[in-house]
């Protein structure tokens, strides 16, 4: 009958930033919307009912940084991610580096109901044809990556740098376009720490871009990190309005184990890893890290990755030739803290939204690590749903998420308040996970209108994206 509600979560603290609602009430549902929020909704009104009470409730948690897509030479399914994700409650995710192809057969394979956008990996002499790009030639990758279902692209310095006037000329190819253009920062002069993010500024002009993971740029490998993170937060307010920025809270990186014929450990953010402790950036001094379980490696384990270590970790980098996913420990608590609750004296958050970098790395803790700071008082619980929801919804320009606005996406994610921890997640007005466990399949592929066709081929669900709407984009 007309007026029905599909589905009604009971008694729940329904906490809405964007619509100043924090109170104990019934959300409801009808075709896969929001229908009301009300103190009651009869029993005479619903067909099914989820009993929330003592439970908060929130928009669905969106991740604007995770991995589902890893290059296929490394040694882990990124695929495994979309099922690891869901269980820690988020309801929407950014990939941001992968293969649009490769993410829409994970999805298809190992899909957990997630709504997923995903970016192209730019690499030089693969993907990009040229060491050195010049505009036109980005402006044909760019268009390309569209037309194949990736809603922008990423650079990532760490691994496969640019020059900077070549990572200037894919930030201008991907501006000119629209599309959406994250940033790992460090070009062939600098590396993936704070002397890489001094010269975005520069390398970014007039443009715009998504700065990736701030905190891996306050590690303390050029000054002290709190001074880093002063530093890094001083260089985004230069550009203010021009960068979207994330950062996430677990300790944990993701990096890889690859060294050269040579045995030197190739990528930066490797090397700063081992010499913080005082191992060489060497294949010996990769190996001791990993006996002496500073270092771990990613291995599958039923249907998940985990991380293990010394001699384990060991054989696992060993048979991926040294190309193996491996983690540190070398976040610092103290940045995470300043990253996550600095704000302008206009009471904006510096640092627009709490990631996860996880997916398929063993670290996806922003809805629990977040309400731990609630916990400590660092946070109100409406500030953590504006890190968690809100914002990256604004960011990417999911403009029916992150709110309960009647009309708004059914997304939900529920959260226990003794522990922090999403026990239960919804998407368009259905469970994706209940208790921990995800029980969703498939998904909805967000592609731009240059990607309609590839999201149709697919046989996903999909969602077209308009990036004018984002936060990237806003008076562009």
């Amino acid at each position: 009958m007309a007026g029905r509600f599909d589905l009604v979560l009971r008694g729940g603290r329904i906490v809405d930033p964007a619509n100043q609602v924090d109170e104990v009430g019934d959300l409801g549902f009808r075709h896969g919307k929001v229908a009301a929020v009300r103190e009651r909704i009869a029993d005479s009104q619903v067909d099914d009912i989820i009993d929330v009470t003592g439970r908060v409730v929130i928009p669905g948690h969106i991740d604007s940084h995770a991995h589902f897509s890893s290059p296929s030479d490394h040694n882990i399914d990124g695929s495994l991610g979309h099922v690891m994700l869901a269980e820690s409650g988020t309801t929407t995710a950014l990939d941001l580096a992968g293969e649009p192809s490769a993410l829409a057969r994970g999805m298809v394979a190992r899909g957990s109901g997630m709504n997923v956008a995903g970016l192209l990996l730019l690499v030089p002499n693969k993907n990009v044809k040229e060491d050195d790009p010049s505009i036109p030639t980005m402006r044909d990758t760019v268009a390309d990556a569209l037309e194949r279902g990736a809603i922008g692209v990423k650079l990532l310095g760490a691994s496969t740098p640019f020059t900077p006037e070549a990572t200037s000329n894919v930030i201008s190819a991907a501006n000119e376009q629209l599309a959406w253009v994250a940033f790992h920062v460090g070009t062939k002069e600098t590396g993936s720490d704070l002397n890489g993010l001094r010269e975005v500024p520069e390398i970014t002009g007039s443009g715009r871009l998504h700065i990736a993971h701030v905190n891996s740029y306050c590690r303390g490998f050029v000054l002290d990190n709190v001074a880093e993170c002063r530093e890094a937060l001083d260089i985004i307010a230069s550009k203010r309005g021009q960068f979207v920025t994330e950062a996430y809270l677990a300790q944990a990186n993701g990096t890889s184990g690859l060294c050269d014929e040579e045995g030197n450990v190739v990528s930066g953010v490797p090397q700063n890893c081992l010499k913080a402790r005082g191992y060489p950036p060497t294949d010996a001094g990769m190996r001791q890290a990993l006996l002496d379980g500073y270092g771990s490696a990613l291995v599958e384990s039923g249907g998940r990755v985990i991380l293990v270590t010394g001699k384990e970790a060991v054989r696992v980098w060993e048979r991926a030739s040294t190309n193996a996913a491996l983690s540190f420990p070398v976040n610092p608590a103290s940045s995470a803290f300043i990253l996550a609750t600095e704000k302008y004296d206009d009471g904006e958050f510096r640092i627009d939204a709490v990631s996860t970098d996880g997916g398929s790395y063993p670290r996806n803790v922003a809805i629990e690590r977040t309400m731990a700071l609630v916990s400590f008082g660092a946070l109100s619980l409406s500030e953590a749903v504006v890190k968690l929801s809100v914002n990256p919804a604004q960011m990417i320009g999911l403009l029916n998420k992150g709110h309960f606005s009647v009309g708004a996406d059914g997304d939900v994610t529920i959260v226990d308040s003794a522990n922090g921890k999403a026990v239960m997640s919804l998407v368009n007005g259905v469970p994706i996970m209940i208790n921990g466990r995800a029980v969703g399949k498939g998904g909805t592929w967000i592609v731009t209108s240059q990607g309609e066709k590839a999201a149709q081929k697919s046989g996903l669900a999909y969602e077209i994206l308009d990036l004018s709407g984002s936060k990237l984009y806003s008076g562009w």
